[in-house]
């Protein structure tokens, strides 16, 4: 029984018969590594630096002494604790280790169980405290960040309102004025084969600014609601909003993905602009994950009603997720894209507002062939 240890103890010594005894004295009370040598030392050293807690080597070993092995694993493993055994006729040496800082602590052999027993202990629960303490200054500097986020994104809603309202005033009357001036020149348009399409686009293109005027209208209602701690409930239709997050992402998608949809229509008991958010930060994160595949990339958005749910799910052809990051990837800030690519918020926000509203959300990836990543959200009925 090893207890409640979150991290191992090395021990380096080239004697067997010593790593035996120490085997048998301390390997059903402390989480243990043996190494035979230091080279052996370490490449352990080198390959699972996050699970050493304690470094504890002999001094007295054919090519490296213990002294230089720790100074070594000092460069490797800085948190863990580096303890050294030795005889009498090395003690100059040890003592100079230890002004230098390169042993926190020696024995003298042959060393006494219960004292070396303690010792051991209290680095391991030491290693295990530092570990909790830097989890949790990390935490806090996550939170400082989303709270400093959270403010400049009701700075953001409030300086949005009034462009959006321009906007907005300026669409109705660009409509208005269309109509009029087609009216009067679609005579001579239809001479010119070139003006002609152009013409015929501008209602669509119209069509479309005033759809993405609406939406950030939407937006930043949205984020003015959330900062003043209101959430109301609403509903929207999948299909509609899943036609909008299409067009949305072009210029995402452009020559990286063809993005197809599927489903019937059906009413999930979240928000449009929410619902937005997390289909856009999905499809553009599968976007993002063609680069440097070298094949053509394509993303499903497809939906299916169930009884009391509907599922969403947002499958790529991508790189894939290494399976070691696959939760980290839903912590906020973390990212693995370049500079200027992401924010390490997408997964975060909707993993989080997916979450508030009750649903749930899941990723699967291979890495080398893609992603799937599946959102259940509660079912509402038909307005």
């Amino acid at each position: 029984m090893t207890g409640p240890f979150t991290h191992s103890v090395l021990y380096v010594d080239d004697d067997a018969l010593n790593l035996r005894v120490f085997e048998a004295n301390f390997g059903r009370r402390l989480p243990i590594i043996l190494c035979a040598s230091p080279a052996e030392a370490l490449g352990v050293l080198e390959q699972r630096r996050a699970q050493i807690g304690v470094v504890l080597s002999d001094q007295r070993m054919p090519g490296m002494t213990g002294v230089e092995l720790l100074e070594r694993a000092r460069s490797l493993a800085p948190e863990a604790r580096r303890m050294l055994v030795t005889a009498y006729a090395d003690m100059q040496a040890v003592i100079d280790a230890v002004n230098r800082g390169q042993v926190t602590r020696y024995f003298v052999k042959p060393w006494d169980r219960a004292d070396l027993l303690s010792a051991l202990e209290e680095g391991l629960r030491m290693a295990t405290l530092e570990q909790r303490v830097r989890e949790v200054e990390g935490r806090m500097l996550q939170a400082e960040r989303l709270a400093t986020l959270g403010q400049v994104t009701a700075g953001i809603a409030h300086e949005l309102g009034a462009p959006v309202s321009y906007m907005s005033q300026n669409v109705a009357s660009l409509r208005r004025d269309l109509g009029t001036l087609l009216a009067h020149v679609g005579p001579s348009l239809q001479k010119d084969p070139a003006l002609r399409d152009i013409a015929s686009d501008l209602p669509d293109l119209l069509r479309d600014l005033e759809q993405g005027t609406q939406h950030l209208r939407r937006v930043a209602d949205s984020l003015k609601a959330q900062a003043r701690g209101e959430d109301a409930e609403q509903s929207s239709e999948v299909s509609e909003v899943s036609d909008f997050v299409a067009r949305l992402a072009r210029p995402q998608l452009r020559e990286r993905a063809r993005l197809s949809t599927q489903g019937d229509p059906v009413h999930v008991r979240c928000g449009p602009v929410r619902l937005t958010q997390i289909l856009l930060n999905l499809v553009v994160n599968a976007a993002q994950a063609m680069e440097g595949t070298g094949r053509a990339g394509r993303i499903e958005l497809r939906w299916l009603a169930r009884e009391q749910d509907v599922q969403l799910t947002v499958v790529d052809n991508g790189c894939g997720i290494p399976v070691d990051l696959q939760e980290k990837v839903f912590q906020p800030l973390f990212t693995t894209k370049p500079v200027g690519v992401g924010t390490g918020l997408g997964l975060a926000i909707c993993r989080d507002l997916v979450g508030q509203l009750g649903g749930a959300l899941t990723l699967q990836s291979v890495p080398g062939e893609g992603t799937r990543v599946d959102v259940t959200l509660p079912r509402a009925p038909a307005p």
